[in-house]
């Protein structure tokens, strides 16, 4: 089989964009600012760097894409271009030392030619100080620059990065595709559902799958679910002992958070009528959410959803994990009715 480059992979999953990029670089309508808005696993790199390659390329096919076998196409592809400028988090957050980078950089023409790029993934991680220094190169860039800035998830960009970007959305995975590939990788059909709510990642979804990591977390979430629902304080100590020893990690607590939102929307989806329980992303426990949505009712579920769905910004805000969990259980038992 062929190995796949960011070209060929950027075609398979975002075909319309691809070819919607060449022809505004072709026709030279490129602007300098885009926001790609796309799980992992949509190709949202491979899509930044095709363009970066188009831009850059020395032979380009008659098609109008780069080659990706010229010199300047495979320093790119190596991450050794001086004018094509790469930025990842380095663990949970995008850190001070590559913002620094990033703004000297900004001020900078470019090295070898008229032409640089920015590439800027999962810009959701910056800082808020360090995205507010973005806005004056968005605003007013030097010499002829495009800035590709990437997330998971815009609705945690700042309101004034989005309003002066490009926004594009990329396309989801195909359901049937992505459970297909889950499948594969042996993930259980009870799990599929989950970790396509998780991430659109087959290669992340291995890591959760190895070692049975996953299936410990979706058993110690399903007994807190259950203890929480019927309003038995020992969830709180389950906390403790359950879900603590899987927080192995930053990125592996905002995966059991998101795991967290996952068994409540469950039982909010039961509330509004009749649900297949193999469509739900934690089948074993449909009776039990099917009973807390009919016992709550919608206003109070709501409340319990949107609970959770704060968690996230909270550990985005350095608050603890253990604390932030804690919490959470005390402030979903206040709303259990007692029997």
């Amino acid at each position: 089989m062929t190995e796949e480059t960011p070209i060929t992979t950027a075609q398979r999953l975002q075909p319309q964009l691809v070819d919607h990029f060449m022809h505004l670089i072709g026709t030279q309508r490129l602007s300098h600012a885009y926001l790609f808005n796309g799980m992992d696993g949509t190709g949202r790199q491979d899509l930044a760097l095709t363009i970066a390659l188009r831009l850059f390329c020395q032979n380009v096919t008659s098609a109008g894409f780069p080659c990706g076998q010229c010199a300047e196409c495979r320093r790119i592809i190596a991450g050794d271009h001086p004018d094509v400028i790469r930025v990842v988090p380095d663990g949970q957050r995008i850190k001070v030392d590559q913002v620094r980078y990033l703004k000297a950089e900004f001020s900078k023409s470019a090295v070898e030619g008229n032409q640089k790029i920015f590439i800027v993934d999962q810009i959701e991680r910056m800082t808020t100080g360090a995205a507010n220094s973005l806005l004056k190169f968005i605003e007013e860039p030097v010499g002829n620059t495009v800035a590709l800035l990437l997330t998971a998830n815009k609705n945690l960009i700042l309101p004034t990065i989005l309003s002066r970007t490009q926004i594009v959305d990329l396309l989801p995975v195909a359901p049937k595709e992505l459970a297909a590939a889950l499948a594969e990788v042996g993930a259980a059909p009870s799990q599929q559902n989950l970790l396509a709510t998780l991430t659109e990642s087959v290669a992340a979804a291995q890591d959760l799958l190895a070692e049975d990591w996953l299936k410990n977390a979706q058993k110690s979430i399903e007994h807190w679910f259950t203890a929480c629902c019927q309003g038995d304080e020992r969830a709180f100590v389950r906390v403790q002992t359950d879900l603590l020893p899987l927080a192995i990690n930053r990125d592996r607590q905002g995966i059991l958070l998101d795991m967290i939102v996952q068994i409540w929307h469950d039982a909010l989806r039961q509330q509004t009528g009749a649900v297949d329980p193999q469509t739900l992303t934690y089948p074993q426990v449909a009776q039990a959410s099917q009973q807390i949505a009919q016992r709550l009712g919608v206003d109070r579920l709501v409340v319990v959803v949107t609970l959770t769905l704060a968690t996230r910004g909270q550990l985005a805000g350095n608050l603890n994990f253990q604390a932030i969990l804690e919490a959470l259980t005390l402030q979903i038992l206040a709303q259990i009715p007692r029997r």
